[in-house]
């Protein structure tokens, strides 16, 4: 290979999390007492990107991402490799100068500058050690012309498995179609290449569907990748993956990937795997509109884990009122409802209790409940719309009642 296409690859390696064996186990290094015209001169001497956080000494996800985030050593090394890391407080010496230039006004900031002031990518909230990663690496580069070197030496027909990950990663950052080459990627790879650091790593990052060719090798080496990425970011990656197929599989009225997911939540070991079974379950049933097992699912995820959670019983016992007939399930909602507006006394968690009485024809309850929804939205300075409309739908019913 020529030398620029060596060059390329090592440049895309390094932004793959290379080197992060012989790098000493440590975070982000900040320069924190520099202003910021001395940070962009070492940039602009350097040839390298800013990186910066902007804080405030109050802000609670600030003070998270420099408690448990910034001082990863997979981050440090990272990070320590391809930027100049500075941190701002915005309130405070030339923070402040910072905030007025770059409009900041949320916390945290994460600012990606080149040595000119220019802001070539910009993030907003706490991120976990992988996002904070991924976001470095757009900063760094996703350029067009540097995916289509990539994409000639893969038409040339080069094959090396470094490569293949790197290119991989690289259609992945550019949202473009990589898991043929992901696949091919991870059939190069030999046994030992699957506890790599950095082959590991890719393989996590670029899993992230169902169907992904890498899913089965994060599954089954599972302790190996909780060590890699740490317990939490695993049981995430897995539930979110999860997550999507069962959207995915309601939209499709797709069973087997139902059960796919809901067996890869069980298989994932998380704390919280028999609620999420549960919540996912609801989700698939409530979007095909099976309401038969929605309801055995729902009663019992209200009794293990919604007893206290007022907007989850809201929100179940609204779907019940618009979708369920059943006189005994209608007053399982009505009692949910209750113990809703009982957590929290709102205008909208009357308003469901009232509709649920209106539906079990119990008119002159439904009334006294609406009245009482019409007073609370005047406390909570909301137009009581709806409670109005079905006051009027229950007085035209009760002479018929009576």
């Amino acid at each position: 290979m020529h030398m620029q296409t060596r060059l390329v690859l090592a440049f895309i390696l390094l932004c793959a999390v290379a080197g992060t064996e012989t790098l000493p186990a440590q975070g982000i290094e900040f320069l924190h007492d520099k202003k910021l015209q001395e940070v962009l001169d070492m940039a602009k001497a350097q040839n390298k990107l800013i990186f910066m956080d902007c804080y405030t000494s109050w802000c609670g996800p600030c003070k998270r991402l420099a408690a448990t985030v910034f001082p990863d050593s997979t981050v440090g090394a990272f990070f320590n490799a391809n930027f100049i890391n500075a941190k701002f407080d915005m309130e405070k010496d030339d923070g402040v100068n910072v905030a007025n230039k770059y409009s900041v006004r949320a916390y945290p900031t994460l600012l990606w500058i080149d040595g000119n002031g220019a802001v070539k990518h910009q993030e907003v909230g706490g991120l976990d050690p992988t996002d904070l990663i991924m976001h470095g690496k757009k900063a760094i580069d996703t350029t067009p012309e540097l995916l289509a070197h990539m994409r000639k030496e893969y038409s040339d027909g080069y094959r090396d498995a470094n490569f293949l990950g790197d290119y991989a990663h690289v259609l992945y950052l550019s949202e473009e179609k990589y898991q043929d080459v992901f696949k091919e990627y991870l059939d190069k790879l030999s046994k030992g290449d699957f506890t790599d650091a950095k082959h590991g790593r890719i393989i996590f990052d670029l899993t992230d569907d169902i169907k992904s060719p890498g899913l089965d090798y994060i599954v089954k080496n599972r302790d190996y990748y909780m060590h890699l990425v740490s317990p939490n970011i695993y049981y995430n990656k897995i539930n979110e993956i999860a997550t999507h197929a069962v959207s995915n599989a309601s939209r499709n009225s797709d069973k087997a990937q139902f059960n796919d997911a809901i067996n890869l939540v069980k298989s994932n070991k998380a704390p919280d795997r028999d609620e999420k079974t549960l919540k996912l379950s609801m989700d698939y049933y409530s979007s095909t509109a099976q309401w038969e097992n929605y309801d055995k699912c729902a009663s019992q995820y209200i009794k293990k884990y919604g007893a206290k959670n007022a907007a989850l019983l809201n929100d179940v016992a609204w779907d019940y009122y618009i979708n369920v007939h059943s006189n005994e399930q209608l007053q399982k909602a009505k009692k949910w409802a209750y113990q809703a507006l009982n957590i929290d006394n709102k205008y909208t968690y009357n308003l469901t209790y009232a509709y649920l009485l209106y539906k079990l024809n119990d008119y002159k309850e439904a009334q006294k409940a609406c009245d009482y929804a019409i007073i609370r939205a005047k406390a909570e300075n909301v137009t009581p719309t709806s409670a109005n409309g079905l006051k009027d739908a229950i007085q035209k019913t009760l002479p018929k009642a009576q």
